[in-house]
């Protein structure tokens, strides 16, 4: 399974923001990561939309998270922008396979994207910009 180009932007928007203190222009998050501006800007508006930032327009406006960064679910933001298709479309429309009654790759294709998932809810964008505390050892990571 490969994300889409739209969710990796979501995903990146929101680190950025929930490493930035108050609104950030989008030009500075497409600028951090080398994106199209207008790119962008359709992701800062879908992220808008399903209420995890807030947008301002004009001079002095950006955008900013709409709450803490704790408050933003991972695996709700990808489900949000990849939607829970199925990785085949017999996985949502069983009528459609031709291997039914009886195949056992639908059932598997189920249990994995569930297991993909999984991983993801209850990961919060506050765990993802977390630093390492000096225990662990491990380096900073670049974002995206």
């Amino acid at each position: 399974m490969r994300l889409r180009l739209q969710t990796d932007y979501a995903l990146r928007v929101l680190i950025y923001l929930a490493r930035s203190d108050g609104l950030v222009r989008v030009e500075s998050v497409a600028e951090a990561y080398d994106v199209s501006r207008e790119h962008l800007v359709k992701v800062v508006q879908a992220l808008a939309r399903h209420g995890w930032v807030t947008t301002r327009a004009g001079r002095g406006g950006g955008v900013r998270l709409t709450g803490s960064a704790a408050d933003v679910d991972v695996g709700e933001v990808v489900a949000a922008f990849e939607g829970r298709q199925g990785v085949l479309e017999c996985v949502l429309e069983p009528e459609t396979c031709v291997l039914e009654p009886g195949c056992r790759l639908r059932r598997k294709l189920i249990e994995a994207e569930a297991a993909f998932y999984a991983v993801l809810e209850g990961m919060t964008l506050a765990d993802l910009v977390a630093r390492p505390g000096p225990s662990t050892g491990l380096a900073r990571l670049p974002v995206g």
